[in-house]
C-alpha cells in the first residue's frame, strides 16, 4: 500500500493537480504507461 500511495503522490505533484482531480491525472498519465508497458512486451518478445 505504501507503493501505491508513493505513486499517487509522485503523479499528482507532476501534473500539480489537487487530489479532488486525480481521475485527470491518472487519464492523462495512461497513455504513458501504455507505451512503456507495449515496449516492455517488444523487448520480452
Amino acid at each position: 500500500m505504501k507503493l501505491l500511495a508513493t505513486i499517487d503522490k509522485h503523479i499528482l505533484s507532476y501534473w500539480d493537480t489537487a487530489p479532488s482531480e486525480r481521475l485527470w491525472a491518472y487519464l492523462a498519465t495512461l497513455p504513458v504507461v501504455l507505451v512503456a508497458m507495449n515496449l516492455l512486451a517488444q523487448l520480452i518478445k
